[in-house]
């Protein structure tokens, strides 16, 4: 079975993602993987010298955010298996999705990210540009979605609503 790849990084729609990969996992039956990238690239100028410390502090940080998630999968009976890695997001998160032939993943949406209508929201262009590289569908979880029928999902190049 191919896994189902939840990717966390911790901010307002972490805990609406981890819950919908659980749900998803639990119905499908696939395995579940959080994954969380360490990445330097948002952090701006760092002093000389203090990149490998920053980063060290950013995989810690990783790592503790996955085990709420862990905690979370394994609270409601499902088991589940943690990745962390460092480098640009997207890359990392692509590899990984061809490495393990993965099944589906799942993106959380900050709470201030809408749907629009002209497909500029940063999440839906994150989302489509992942599955036009994998080819690995790509489930976008807003915060306050309760209906998994709710998501949007990126196949076959296009936006289809499940």
């Amino acid at each position: 079975m191919n896994e189902i790849v939840c990717a966390t990084r911790g901010g307002e729609g972490s805990r609406a993602v981890q819950l919908a990969a659980i749900d998803e996992a639990r119905r499908t039956g696939n395995p579940l993987v959080f994954i969380y990238v360490a990445s330097l690239a948002n952090m701006g100028k760092i002093e000389h010298g203090m990149e490998v410390a920053v980063r060290d502090e950013l995989l810690w940080l990783g790592r503790a955010i996955l085990q709420v998630a862990y905690a979370r999968a394994l609270q409601s009976g499902t088991q589940s298996r943690l990745e962390v890695r460092a480098g640009r997001v997207r890359d990392e998160i692509c590899a990984y999705l061809i490495e393990t032939q993965a099944s589906l993943l799942l993106l959380g949406a900050p709470r201030a990210a809408t749907t629009t209508v002209f497909g500029d929201d940063p999440v839906e262009l994150f989302a489509s540009s992942i599955h036009d590289t994998t080819g690995v569908p790509v489930m976008i979880v807003r915060p306050g979605s309760e209906d998994l029928g709710s998501y949007t999902t990126w196949q076959d190049t296009r936006d289809i609503s499940q």
